[in-house]
């Protein structure tokens, strides 16, 4: 009896400079229903390792993984986000249209001298299901078509004073579909066979035919996936507790990465209850998860009952994803990320 054995066949890796050597790790994948059935039929597993995500196949001893994938259809997974706050730390733009998604796919065949693919999440789909009313005008005749894999699949015309037109797309399944209204493309959306949960964040679409050329390269196919990290305005707020008696004689921040902070401002802050020394950042800086050198804040003091010139110390703590908001600056939303120091 032959022995198969499980060969690797693709990588997907997710990066954001916001982790440690940008090796994100808030991702797991889930197979859509009729993807679960072809890993099922060809034996295909995949596993997680931090940020990486290595799949595998069953083979066998006389074929090559390429043939043993080729009438594999394309695959689709959610991508399923376990942190909350990764749309805070994210170069995104806010709020995001609650019924869209990132998309993430393999688009290029790659060879021995390119063995990877590296691009950056911005494509946004909307999720319709595969069973949904399309609205036209009822002035007009409207022509409908919906394409996959850029074969039609649907087409429609609308009756006189008919405002829509029910669409079933149920027989093609899930995928990615382009709408086409009066012989114009219109919108791309992802048609989902069944309802996506909570908390997915976009879907994985490995474009098999892709895969296997770059296998018959006798080339291992990497997906890397760069999101980019959101840049804040600084802005410590330091508080001296009145029960403290001393005096401040002068404080600055000292950076050993050369942030730059404006001159200090006093702010009321808490209601107008506690009055604050604010120091923010002349330029937006890279959120991050943790930082190796701290900014110090450098004061120089005097008790109350003496002269004496005295000085303290403090690390700046990293600025915390929760303290993010945002103000206009230059007509323009800003993002600023706020820490409050109580020397």
């Amino acid at each position: 009896m032959m022995m198969k054995k499980h060969e690797h066949w693709f990588t997907l890796e997710i990066k954001h400079p916001y982790f440690y050597n940008k090796e994100c790790p808030v991702f797991d994948l889930l197979p859509t229903p009729e993807t679960l059935r072809i890993m099922k039929n060809y034996d295909i597993r995949f596993q997680k390792l931090n940020n990486q995500y290595h799949f595998y196949a069953e083979v066998a001893p006389s074929k090559k993984i390429w043939e043993e994938l080729n009438t594999a259809e394309d695959l689709f997974f959610q991508l399923i986000n376990s942190d909350t706050s990764f749309d805070t730390y994210t170069d995104i733009v806010l709020p995001k249209k609650e019924d869209s998604i990132t998309y993430i796919t393999n688009t290029k065949i790659v060879n021995r001298f390119s063995n990877e693919m590296t691009i950056t999440p911005t494509t946004n789909l909307s999720v319709r299901p595969l069973i949904f009313n399309q609205s036209v005008s009822k002035d007009e005749a409207t022509n409908i078509a919906l394409k996959k894999d850029s074969q039609e699949v649907f087409s429609s015309q609308s009756q006189e004073k008919q405002s829509v037109i029910p669409i079933d797309i149920r027989a093609f399944g899930s995928g990615i579909y382009e709408l086409w209204i009066n012989g114009s493309l219109t919108t791309n959306f992802f048609g989902s066979a069944s309802s996506l949960t909570t908390n997915c964040y976009g879907i994985l679409h490995i474009n098999m035919r892709n895969v296997l050329e770059s296998l018959k390269e006798n080339t291992l196919p990497v997906l890397t996936a760069n999101f980019d990290v959101r840049d804040t305005y600084k802005e410590y707020l330091i508080i001296v507790p009145s029960n403290k008696k001393i005096n401040i004689k002068s404080m600055h921040i000292e950076s050993p990465e050369n942030e730059e902070y404006a001159a200090p401002e006093k702010r009321m802050v808490f209601d107008n209850k506690e009055e604050a020394t604010v120091f923010t950042s002349i330029n937006p800086i890279a959120l991050q998860q943790k930082v190796t050198n701290h900014p110090v804040l450098k004061i120089q003091y005097t008790h109350q009952f003496s002269d004496v010139l005295l000085e303290l110390d403090i690390k700046m703590p990293t600025p915390k994803v929760t303290s993010v908001i945002t103000k206009t600056k230059n007509n323009e939303n800003a993002y600023y990320s706020q820490t409050i120091i109580y020397v």
